[in-house]
């Protein structure tokens, strides 16, 4: 297969049901010494390999560890397939790769691992369920083990990587590149201060071989091409691929567009309607300022007229958008007609005309 990077790390995922595992899921690095181990061979009649190739996951989640040595111990718990999910190197980065073809970005909630999209290809043949060929097997009546080493994650718990436990396990963890990339991320680094912080992790031996030094230089590069620079204003010219490439679902009723300005700046953002999503910078610009022309130039070139996102803004972004007459006018509010030259009503009159049509300039 080509040299270059998966999307997903393979110890993002689990290597007996493949399963994603999140930094909020308990795993485990896979380890002769373990006791599942041993209950993997029993349980599928296969040993556990292709520990030493790096296409292939390193980690067993909580789920999968629990049940198999609860097994073991001849407790009613089984394995939901009778085949676990079986691997082969990956031919491309297309069609066969699994850690690219899985979709996590609409993973949100510790359970939402189960609703991710885990396809059978070549190269990750999915597990096969119990059947009447296929029946659970029964745990050697013989096996002796030390029962002095108990589980780090319940018996009782079903669901165990549906928690966030805390892993008991002794061994060093080394970040992977996601891991680490959730890190800059929270700690806001730039691209220099990333850069230091993974170049010094690696100097000392503590990340894993996906994790590159330069790899935080270029990062903007991912999400340049949906985007454009015409005189001072900077947009996005592909809404819909910018979309698709951060992963999530572009539903323009669910959207609102919001306008507004600084003395330094004019930005354009969109605004998810639950908050659900964060927010997507669609123009930017330093050097115009917020008049009528500009926010004009600003929709045309985002092509409102397409999406019909809600817009929201302040009074003064009404105004451009309403059409009203700048300056210190006679009528400036857009709900009714208030009399701003009547000074001598503005403290004793309630009720005002309302405004019955919204014609420009006036």
């Amino acid at each position: 297969m080509a040299s270059r990077q998966c999307k997903n790390s393979p110890d993002s995922f689990c290597y007996v049901c493949g399963y994603y595992v999140g930094d909020k899921h308990v795993s485990n690095k896979i380890s002769k010494e373990a006791k599942y181990w041993e209950a993997y061979r029993l349980y599928f009649g296969m040993s556990i390999g292709d520990q030493e190739k790096a296409w292939a996951p390193h980690v067993i989640c909580g789920s999968c560890r629990s049940n198999l040595e609860a097994w073991l111990r001849g407790s009613a718990r089984v394995m939901p397939f009778a085949i676990p999910r079986v691997w082969r190197e990956p031919q491309n980065h297309h069609d066969d790769c699994y850690f690219c073809m899985v979709n996590i970005a609409k993973y949100r909630k510790v359970k939402g691992r189960r609703a991710l999209t885990y396809p059978s290809i070549p190269s990750s043949i999915a597990p096969v369920p119990h059947s009447e060929t296929l029946p659970v097997p029964k745990p050697p009546a013989n096996l002796e083990f030390n029962t002095e080493c108990e589980d780090s994650i319940s018996s009782e718990t079903s669901d165990a990587e549906e928690e966030y436990l805390q892993s008991t396990s002794a061994d060093r963890h080394y970040p992977s590149k996601r891991e680490l990339d959730d890190l800059i991320r929270d700690l806001q680094l730039t691209k220099s201060a990333a850069e230091l912080l993974t170049s010094r992790l690696s100097e000392w031996n503590l990340l894993r071989d996906d994790c590159k030094i330069t790899a935080y230089r270029k990062r903007h590069l991912d999400y340049s091409v949906y985007f454009d620079v015409i005189q001072d204003l900077c947009y996005c010219k592909d809404v819909n691929g910018l979309f698709d490439a951060v992963g999530i679902e572009h539903d323009p009723s669910q959207w609102r567009l919001f306008i507004d300005s600084s003395t330094k700046s004019l930005k354009g953002v969109l605004l998810h309607n639950g908050n659900k999503y964060p927010s997507i910078l669609l123009a930017y610009s330093i050097q115009m300022k917020e008049d009528y022309e500009n926010v004009k130039q600003l929709l045309l070139k985002i092509n409102y007229a397409e999406f019909n996102w809600q817009l929201c803004g302040d009074f003064k972004m009404l105004g451009f958008l309403l059409g009203l007459q700048g300056g210190y006018t006679k009528y400036s509010c857009f709900l009714c007609l208030w009399n701003s030259r009547a000074d001598g009503e503005h403290y004793s009159k309630i009720q005002w005309p309302p405004r019955k049509e919204l014609m420009p300039g006036k």
